[in-house]
Protein backbone atom coordinates (compact mmCIF):
# COMPACT_ATOMS: atom_id res chain seq x y z
CA UNK A 1 0.00 0.00 0.00
CA UNK A 2 2.91 2.36 0.74
CA UNK A 3 4.42 1.61 -2.67
CA UNK A 4 1.15 2.26 -4.49
CA UNK A 5 0.60 5.53 -2.59
CA UNK A 6 4.07 6.74 -3.57
CA UNK A 7 3.56 5.78 -7.23
CA UNK A 8 0.20 7.58 -7.42
CA UNK A 9 1.44 10.73 -5.65
CA UNK A 10 4.60 10.80 -7.77
CA UNK A 11 2.85 10.35 -11.10
CA UNK A 12 0.04 12.79 -10.30
CA UNK A 13 2.58 15.43 -9.26
CA UNK A 14 4.50 14.93 -12.50
CA UNK A 15 1.31 15.21 -14.57
CA UNK A 16 0.61 18.50 -12.77
CA UNK A 17 4.16 19.72 -13.50
CA UNK A 18 3.79 18.96 -17.22
CA UNK A 19 0.71 21.20 -17.39
CA UNK A 20 1.45 23.89 -14.81
CA UNK A 21 5.11 24.30 -15.77
CA UNK A 22 5.30 23.39 -19.47
CA UNK A 23 8.89 24.58 -20.00
CA UNK A 24 12.09 24.89 -18.01
CA UNK A 25 11.64 28.68 -17.86
CA UNK A 26 8.42 28.42 -15.84
CA UNK A 27 8.56 28.28 -12.05
CA UNK A 28 6.27 28.69 -9.07
CA UNK A 29 7.64 30.21 -5.89
CA UNK A 30 6.49 28.20 -2.85
CA UNK A 31 8.66 29.63 -0.06
CA UNK A 32 10.54 32.77 -1.04
CA UNK A 33 14.32 32.31 -1.37
CA UNK A 34 14.08 28.62 -0.38
CA UNK A 35 11.65 26.51 -2.40
CA UNK A 36 10.30 26.66 -5.95
CA UNK A 37 8.55 24.24 -8.25
CA UNK A 38 10.33 24.02 -11.59
CA UNK A 39 10.29 21.61 -14.56
CA UNK A 40 13.48 19.67 -15.22
CA UNK A 41 13.93 16.53 -17.31
CA UNK A 42 16.68 14.31 -15.94
CA UNK A 43 18.06 11.56 -18.21
CA UNK A 44 20.56 10.49 -15.54
CA UNK A 45 20.24 9.30 -11.99
CA UNK A 46 20.39 11.24 -8.73
CA UNK A 47 21.55 14.82 -9.24
CA UNK A 48 21.71 14.24 -13.03
CA UNK A 49 24.79 12.03 -12.74
CA UNK A 50 25.58 10.11 -15.94
CA UNK A 51 23.04 12.20 -17.86
CA UNK A 52 25.20 12.18 -20.96
CA UNK A 53 25.63 8.39 -21.05
CA UNK A 54 24.47 7.15 -24.44
CA UNK A 55 22.16 4.41 -23.15
CA UNK A 56 21.29 6.02 -19.80
CA UNK A 57 17.51 5.46 -20.00
CA UNK A 58 17.90 1.76 -20.82
CA UNK A 59 20.63 1.18 -18.25
CA UNK A 60 18.81 2.99 -15.43
CA UNK A 61 15.45 1.42 -16.29
CA UNK A 62 17.11 -2.00 -16.16
CA UNK A 63 18.74 -1.22 -12.81
CA UNK A 64 15.36 -0.10 -11.47
CA UNK A 65 13.74 -3.37 -12.54
CA UNK A 66 16.52 -5.34 -10.82
CA UNK A 67 16.15 -3.28 -7.61
CA UNK A 68 12.36 -3.71 -7.59
CA UNK A 69 12.67 -7.46 -8.21
CA UNK A 70 15.21 -7.74 -5.38
CA UNK A 71 12.90 -5.92 -2.96
CA UNK A 72 9.98 -8.16 -3.91
CA UNK A 73 12.19 -11.24 -3.49
CA UNK A 74 13.30 -10.03 -0.04
CA UNK A 75 9.71 -9.55 1.07
CA UNK A 76 8.69 -12.95 -0.31
CA UNK A 77 11.61 -14.78 1.33
CA UNK A 78 11.23 -13.06 4.71
CA UNK A 79 7.59 -13.30 5.69
CA UNK A 80 8.20 -11.94 9.18
CA UNK A 81 9.91 -8.67 8.38
CA UNK A 82 9.09 -5.93 10.91
CA UNK A 83 6.56 -3.34 9.74
CA UNK A 84 9.19 -0.61 9.79
CA UNK A 85 11.27 -2.59 7.28
CA UNK A 86 8.21 -3.28 5.11
CA UNK A 87 7.33 0.43 5.14
CA UNK A 88 10.89 1.33 4.16
CA UNK A 89 10.95 -1.24 1.34
CA UNK A 90 7.53 -0.03 0.16
CA UNK A 91 8.80 3.55 0.02
CA UNK A 92 11.93 2.53 -1.90
CA UNK A 93 10.08 0.32 -4.37
CA UNK A 94 7.34 2.93 -4.90
CA UNK A 95 9.96 5.57 -5.68
CA UNK A 96 11.85 3.22 -7.99
CA UNK A 97 8.65 2.37 -9.88
CA UNK A 98 7.65 6.04 -10.10
CA UNK A 99 10.95 6.97 -11.74
CA UNK A 100 10.90 3.78 -13.85
CA UNK A 101 7.59 4.89 -15.37
CA UNK A 102 9.27 8.16 -16.42
CA UNK A 103 12.18 6.28 -17.98
CA UNK A 104 9.86 4.02 -20.00
CA UNK A 105 7.53 6.76 -21.32
CA UNK A 106 9.01 9.16 -23.91
CA UNK A 107 11.05 11.34 -23.61
CA UNK A 108 12.61 8.69 -21.31
CA UNK A 109 13.65 11.25 -18.70
CA UNK A 110 12.67 11.58 -15.06
CA UNK A 111 10.73 14.73 -14.24
CA UNK A 112 12.23 16.61 -11.29
CA UNK A 113 10.43 19.65 -9.97
CA UNK A 114 11.27 20.40 -6.33
CA UNK A 115 13.96 23.08 -6.22
CA UNK A 116 15.29 23.68 -2.71
CA UNK A 117 17.82 26.46 -2.24
CA UNK A 118 19.32 28.97 0.15
CA UNK A 119 20.54 32.13 -1.53
CA UNK A 120 22.53 31.06 -4.58
CA UNK A 121 23.12 27.50 -3.31
CA UNK A 122 20.68 25.07 -5.00
CA UNK A 123 20.20 21.45 -4.08
CA UNK A 124 19.73 19.50 -7.34
CA UNK A 125 16.05 19.32 -8.34
CA UNK A 126 14.21 16.19 -7.22
CA UNK A 127 10.72 14.67 -7.09
CA UNK A 128 8.42 12.68 -4.82
CA UNK A 129 9.89 9.36 -5.98
CA UNK A 130 13.41 10.52 -5.12
CA UNK A 131 12.23 11.70 -1.71
CA UNK A 132 10.51 8.37 -1.07
CA UNK A 133 13.65 6.41 -1.97
CA UNK A 134 15.74 8.54 0.40
CA UNK A 135 13.20 8.30 3.22
CA UNK A 136 12.95 4.53 2.75
CA UNK A 137 16.73 4.16 2.81
CA UNK A 138 16.90 6.30 5.97
CA UNK A 139 14.20 4.14 7.61
CA UNK A 140 16.17 1.00 6.72
CA UNK A 141 19.26 2.45 8.36
CA UNK A 142 17.27 3.32 11.49
CA UNK A 143 15.71 -0.16 11.52
CA UNK A 144 19.15 -1.75 11.22
CA UNK A 145 20.07 -0.09 14.53
CA UNK A 146 16.77 -0.49 16.34
CA UNK A 147 16.01 -4.05 15.17
CA UNK A 148 19.26 -5.57 13.86
CA UNK A 149 17.97 -9.13 14.29
CA UNK A 150 15.51 -8.61 11.45
CA UNK A 151 18.47 -8.19 9.10
CA UNK A 152 20.59 -11.06 10.36
CA UNK A 153 17.95 -13.81 10.44
CA UNK A 154 18.44 -16.63 7.99
CA UNK A 155 15.44 -17.92 6.06
CA UNK A 156 14.08 -21.27 7.15
CA UNK A 157 12.72 -23.92 4.75
CA UNK A 158 9.19 -22.87 5.75
CA UNK A 159 9.84 -19.34 4.51
CA UNK A 160 9.94 -17.73 7.98
CA UNK A 161 13.15 -16.89 9.76
CA UNK A 162 15.14 -18.72 12.36
CA UNK A 163 18.15 -17.37 14.16
CA UNK A 164 21.28 -19.44 14.22
CA UNK A 165 22.54 -20.41 17.64
CA UNK A 166 25.97 -19.11 18.57
CA UNK A 167 28.53 -21.76 19.63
Amino acid sequence: MISLSVIVADQLSKIWVRYALPTATHQIEIIGNHLDFIHRKNPGIAFSMFASAKYAPVIFASLSVVAIAFILWMIYKNEKLPYKVLIALGAISGGAIGNLIDRIIPPHKVIDFIDFYVGQWHWPAFNIADSSICIGAFLLIIASFTDPDSFSASPSPSGGSEKEDSP
